[in-house]
């Protein structure tokens, strides 16, 4: 066999696949349960490696104040962005759905070769296409939700499924939402910088949960990213305080001296 004979042997072993993304679902479950913006370059860069992926489409209403915003970032994704704004308030909130499952139907008539289905939704209302994909069709359907936003019935049906974020960039964006912290409250000496009341100020700003935060701020006092101190407040009281190690930090990516 020559190598041009062993090139494409290998490429055909890799499945041909397609994504299709509600990015409202993973915007606002992002932002509102864990204070994140999703990263599609990465995700699809990560699928990229697994498949021969030959598509990935967004369908949103981006006709709102913030996910407006990230129409120039998916551009670096992908080309298909699919547009859901609809004038009518009656049906406004399933329309990026309808047209999500119209485009996967219509997919599965007219691509037989597409051999796996990736489905970035938590959405129940997709239970029935993934069966149909799945046991019709005998494609291999894995879909992606978000922690604590996924439907049962849709993981039960799925060939397999993830949930997003993982642990590490949920970490990754705690530390650094604790970093800006840091760096605000060092130029604010009347602020007394406690553990629990860095949980609560970080939590608060940035509406993550507060045990979210509180285990990253554990994780980066134990691996010496913060140090715990000891402040007088008073003649004879002390209160134990956490500071940043700013060299420890920037060795880590999470700061840079100006």
């Amino acid at each position: 066999m020559n190598f041009l004979s062993k090139l494409f042997k290998k490429r055909d072993a890799v499945p041909r696949a397609i994504a299709f993304v509600d990015y409202e679902y993973w915007y606002y479950s992002f932002q509102n349960l864990f204070g994140l913006k999703p990263d599609v370059p990465a995700w699809r860069k990560a699928l990229a490696e697994q498949y021969a992926l030959d598509d990935l489409m967004i369908f949103a209403d981006f006709s709102s104040k913030g996910i407006n915003g990230e129409l120039q970032r998916l551009r670096t994704a992908t080309n298909t962005i699919i547009e859901t704004q609809n004038s009518s308030t009656r049906y406004k909130k399933d329309m990026t759905d309808f047209i999500m499952l119209d485009y996967i139907y219509q997919t599965a008539a007219l691509r037989p070769e597409i051999g796996v289905y990736i489905l970035f939704t938590g959405d129940a209302h997709f239970q029935s296409v993934t069966k149909y994909l799945a046991q019709r069709l005998g494609k291999e359907v894995v879909i992606y939700g978000v922690t604590d936003s996924f439907s049962k019935q849709l993981k039960d049906v799925a060939t397999e499924y993830h949930e997003l974020p993982d642990s590490e960039e949920l970490f990754d964006s705690c530390c650094r939402m604790i970093v800006e912290n840091m760096a605000y409250v060092t130029s604010r000496p009347e602020i007394i910088p406690t553990f629990l009341g860095t949980v609560q100020a970080v939590s608060r700003k940035n509406n993550v949960p507060e045990e979210v935060v509180h285990a990253a701020l554990q994780k980066m006092l134990d691996t010496g990213l913060l140090v715990k101190k000891q402040r007088r407040v008073d003649f004879n009281r002390k209160v134990r305080t956490i500071a940043p190690d700013w060299e420890a930090l920037e060795r880590a990516g999470l700061w840079q001296f100006g």
